[in-house]
């Protein structure tokens, strides 16, 4: 709930230009993927359909769910 919270929130602020679109997209990835590691998904599965959901590499989504979050504007805030 938290977590679905948090991305509506984000939506908000995409749509008044405080928070980046990457910024949202980089939340929902971490959210998906938790949600289907905890589906019992394999990590490298799940990685792989989220990189072709958004277009990305799966080197890119690694970066996204394991690098620091830094220079992302509201998401370094706990909501």
């Amino acid at each position: 709930m938290k977590d679905e919270l948090h991305i509506d929130l984000l939506e908000v602020f995409v749509k008044h230009n405080i928070v980046s679109q990457t910024s949202l997209r980089n939340e929902k990835i971490r959210y998906e993927y938790k949600k289907m590691k905890e589906n019992g998904m394999k990590a490298k599965d799940a990685r792989s359909f989220l990189a072709d959901k958004y277009f990305l590499s799966e080197k890119n989504i690694e970066s996204v769910l394991y690098c620091k979050k830094t220079g992302e504007g509201i998401t370094d805030i706990n909501l």
